[in-house]
C-alpha cells in the first residue's frame, strides 16, 4: 500500500506541476515571446549597424585615397575640394584624416593660416589620441613661423605636459624657438631635461646635447660686487 500511495502522490504532484506550468505559459507566454522577438531584433539591428559602419569606413577610405591620388596627379584644386567634402561627412576618423591631408596640401601651397586652422580642426575632430597629437604638433610647427613665442608656448604646453611620445618633439620645438626668441634660460632648461629623458628617442637626445653645446652652460653667479658676465650670443 505504501508504494501505491507514493505513486499516487507523485502522479498528483506531476499533474499539479504541469497545470502550474500551463497556467504560467498562458499568462506570461505572450510577453516572453514578445521579449524574445525584441531580443532578436536588437541583435539583428546591432549586426546590421556594425555592417553599415564597416561599409561606411570602407567607402570613406576609398574616397580619401582617390582624393590623394588626384592631388598626386596634379589636380590640387580637385583634391582640395574633395578633401573639404570628406572633412564634413563620413566616419569621424576619416573626417579628421581628410582635414589633416587638406592642411598638408594648404601648407605646401604656402597658405599657412588656412593650414594652421585645418590642423587645429583636425585635432579637435580626431578621436584617436595619436592622430590628435600629430595634428597638434603639425599645427605648432606652422605656428612657429606665423606666431610669436608666447603664443607658441601656450599652444605647445598641453602636448608637452601629456604622456604622448610626441611630447619630446614638442619640447624640442619649444627649446629651438625659445633660443631664437632670446629666451635662453627656457631653451637651456628644456634641452637639459631632454638630454636626461632616457625614454626620449635617441636622435632627440643627441640633437638636444648638440644644441646645448652651442648655447653653452648657464653663466656662473657673480661674486658680490663683481659685474655679471656678458651674455653669450643669442642671450638677450
Amino acid at each position: 500500500m505504501t508504494n501505491e500511495t507514493d505513486s499516487f502522490v507523485n502522479e498528483v504532484q506531476d499533474s499539479l506541476r504541469q497545470d502550474r506550468t500551463l497556467a504560467i505559459a498562458k499568462r506570461y507566454g505572450p510577453y516572453l515571446i514578445a521579449l524574445f522577438v525584441v531580443f532578436l531584433a536588437v541583435i539583428g539591428g546591432w549586426q546590421w549597424w556594425q555592417g553599415e559602419q564597416v561599409n561606411r569606413e570602407r567607402a570613406a577610405s576609398d574616397e580619401l585615397v582617390a582624393a590623394l591620388e588626384m592631388g598626386a596627379a596634379g589636380n590640387l584644386d580637385g583634391a582640395k575640394a574633395e578633401l573639404e567634402r570628406l572633412s564634413g561627412e563620413g566616419p569621424r576618423t576619416y573626417r579628421a584624416m581628410a582635414r589633416m591631408q587638406n592642411a598638408a596640401l594648404l601648407q605646401s601651397q604656402g597658405d599657412l593660416d588656412a593650414a594652421l586652422a585645418e590642423f587645429d580642426e583636425a585635432a579637435e575632430a580626431a578621436a584617436n589620441p595619436t592622430m590628435r597629437d600629430t595634428a597638434r604638433l603639425r599645427a605648432a610647427y606652422i605656428a612657429a613661423e606665423t606666431q610669436d613665442f608666447a603664443a607658441l608656448q601656450t599652444r605647445l604646453q598641453p602636448l608637452i605636459d601629456s604622456e604622448s611620445r610626441l611630447a619630446f618633439l614638442a619640447r624640442e620645438l619649444l627649446a629651438v624657438e625659445a633660443w631664437e626668441a632670446g629666451e635662453t634660460e627656457i631653451a637651456r632648461s628644456t634641452l637639459e631635461n631632454l638630454t636626461l629623458a632616457f625614454d626620449a628617442p635617441e636622435t632627440v637626445r643627441q640633437r638636444a646635447q648638440l644644441a646645448l653645446s652651442v648655447i653653452g652652460p648657464a653663466p656662473a653667479a657673480p661674486a658680490d660686487g663683481a659685474p655679471a658676465p656678458a651674455p653669450s650670443e643669442g642671450e638677450n
